[in-house]
């Protein structure tokens, strides 16, 4: 019940009650209270106690309404701390917050360390949440979003994973993006780099990949020989492998690699040169030499080749060597397997 509303009845009953009783007694009492004399009509004694009730029923209502104001109040802010917890676990930022009530606190507080992925519709949210889904449906659909809210800007770390993907989205659609992460890698995630050498050296002319070689994993020179493979025209030849492989630690399996590319493009007494040049200068690349020479039938080479090492050393080759010299027609795959020859 409404205070006022009470308080305006209980007034009235008091006065109806007050006149009716000095319409059936308009009489004087007299007391003494304390040693004070009290004279006053019947009436006034009647409706004193009513209003001492009065009173203390009015102020016992505002002190328990005041209370569960107050209550209500803490329930009201922990929702709308609730609702900031929602948010922020939405855009994969979970934020620390403080709750009032306990019963809040013992359950809201995991948002506090939570992502949360929404698959419903946003029909009927706060406009709020329906910014923050828009924004997370449009990065995970592949879209780069330029986020305009600098609360939201400023809020989420290198380390969100909206974030991240938001820059793997904008490396997609500007090249120009690619080469700014390349030249302040420092600054951006593992994941994004990553990206960017990928998107970089998928496009990149070995000439221009130089400029990037300390970043050149095995798998994207692998994917730049796929791409001559396939009959791209992206500047390989003698003086840019032997840059490549000056600049990189090159392992038996990149040699191996780099030949099957270079057999397909360079002349045989090209490429027979160059790996020479190799093998030389790295033992690495003796298993792609010796290779070579049996795939061009240099019987001879490959023979001088195994004279200058130890018995006990290449005995696959020197068995298909001897039978050769026999006429036998055995091809080199059908004693080296050249995807484990390096093992």
């Amino acid at each position: 019940m409404r205070i006022t509303l009470y308080t305006v009845a209980a007034l009235t009953l008091i006065v109806i009650i007050g006149a009716f009783a000095h319409y059936i007694n308009p009489s004087n009492y007299a007391t003494n209270l304390f040693g004070l004399p009290l004279d006053y009509p019947v009436a006034i004694w009647v409706v004193v106690p009513m209003i001492v009730l009065l009173i203390a029923s009015v102020a016992h209502m505002m002190y328990y309404g005041l209370k569960n104001h107050l209550k209500l109040k803490r329930w009201v802010r922990d929702t709308e701390t609730l609702k900031d917890a929602l948010y922020w676990s939405i855009l994969k930022e979970p934020k620390k917050h403080r709750y009032l009530k306990s019963e809040m606190k013992d359950g809201a507080a995991i948002l506090d360390a939570c992502h949360i992925d929404v698959d419903a519709s946003a029909e009927g949210l706060d406009d709020r949440f329906v910014r923050a889904l828009e924004i997370v449906r449009d990065i995970n659909n592949g879209k780069y979003v330029e986020i305009k809210d600098k609360k939201i800007k400023n809020s989420l770390s290198n380390k969100n994973p909206l974030v991240i993907q938001n820059d793997i989205n904008r490396l997609h659609s500007s090249s120009e993006f690619v080469e700014s992460v390349l030249r302040a890698k420092e600054s951006y995630d593992k994941k994004i780099v990553d990206t960017a050498l990928n998107l970089y050296f998928s496009q990149a002319t070995f000439d221009d990949a130089l400029k990037y070689i300390s970043m050149l994993s095995r798998e994207n020179f692998y994917a730049m020989l796929d791409r001559v493979d396939k009959g791209e025209k992206i500047g390989l030849n003698e003086e840019m492998a032997q840059k490549y492989v000056q600049q990189m630690n090159f392992e038996c399996e990149d040699y191996m690699r780099l030949s099957q590319t270079t057999m397909k493009k360079f002349a045989p007494n090209v490429n027979i040169t160059l790996f020479d040049l190799f093998r030389k200068e790295d033992s690495q690349a003796e298993d792609a030499y010796v290779c070579m020479l049996f795939e061009y039938e240099k019987i001879e080479d490959a023979n001088d080749f195994l004279e200058e090492q130890r018995d006990d050393e290449f005995t696959k080759y020197r068995a298909l060597l001897e039978l050769k010299r026999h006429n036998f027609h055995f091809k080199l795959e059908d004693f080296i397997d050249k995807d484990r020859v390096c093992n």
